[in-house]
């Protein structure tokens, strides 16, 4: 038996609508539930920029973000600009959807960094197959990304109590030519981050729980001192505490990312890659 690519994507893709019209029977959350797509749709745009963010925090991005462009409150390519000013250009597709207008949908699109803008009704399996199109456009770009090339020579500082979790990470860093320090708990780490020159350390990932000052503390610390790059400096947290509202803390205490143990060697460096890039 043969399987589908259309079937195998349209199960693994994850989808974000910002709506209004959730009421009516053919709306757009309506059509991919046709298709068995599952989908997270807010007509609120502040809840609705609440969850990119703490799936950004996460590393786990939509796949496809669709922004009606009438929304009741902010106009649908101001969404869309903040979208990208929290994303930037990854491989997240985002696409305005229009009743209308199709001329001014495109000149929308194109000036706020869409995608594409589509007109309603959607036919979803045109949106799959356009967001397949982008998508894989934008993996191409990144298979050469000099991003990761730089991380050759950064320091990294690692909070951590358990020996063995700090071990492998350091060997992962270290496969990568980067240079680390070891801090056995957030204390530790406050420490040799405050006594360090300006621009010694690159980055930070900083466990969550730890004896004597824990993770989300440390960070506050780090914030809150006179240190030249306190403001600064990504700080990534590694932990098993997943939940929303963990996500949320960790966002809250300074944190910029929040990854689930055990981390994936390649979104460690792809999110040390893109938090020193953006910290130039």
């Amino acid at each position: 038996m043969t399987t589908n690519n259309d079937d195998v994507f349209s199960q693994t893709i994850s989808v974000l609508i910002v709506d209004a019209d959730t009421e009516s029977p053919d709306n757009t959350q309506a059509a991919f539930a046709k298709m068995g797509i599952g989908t997270d749709c807010y007509g609120n745009e502040e809840q609705a920029l609440e969850m990119v963010r703490l799936h950004h925090a996460r590393r786990q991005e939509y796949d496809l973000i669709l922004v009606d462009r009438s929304l009741p409150k902010k106009h649908g390519p101001e969404v869309v600009e903040d979208i990208r000013a929290l994303l930037g250009e990854n491989i997240t597709t985002v696409i305005i959807l229009t009743d209308d207008d199709e001329a001014g949908g495109a000149a929308d699109a194109d000036r706020v960094g869409a995608d594409a803008f589509m007109k309603k009704p959607l036919s979803v399996k045109t949106v799959l197959e356009k967001c397949r199109q982008i998508a894989d456009h934008k993996k191409a770009g990144l298979v050469s990304d000099p991003a990761l090339l730089e991380l050759d020579g950064r320091r990294i500082l690692i909070a951590e109590d358990m020996t063995v979790n700090a071990e492998i990470v350091k060997q992962l860093l270290s496969m990568n030519f980067m240079e680390v320090d070891h801090a056995k708990n957030g204390l530790e780490a406050v420490n040799l981050f405050l006594t360090s020159p300006k621009g010694h350390y690159d980055a930070i990932l900083m466990d969550v729980r730890m004896p004597i000052m824990n993770g989300l503390a440390a960070t506050m610390a780090i914030r809150a001192s006179e240190h030249p790059d306190a403001k600064t400096v990504p700080i990534i947290a590694m932990t098993t505490n997943y939940f929303d509202e963990d996500v949320q803390r960790s966002l809250e205490a300074g944190m910029n990312a929040h990854l689930e143990k055990p981390v994936e060697p390649e979104q460690i460096y792809r999110t040390l890659a893109d938090l020193i890039c953006k910290n130039r």
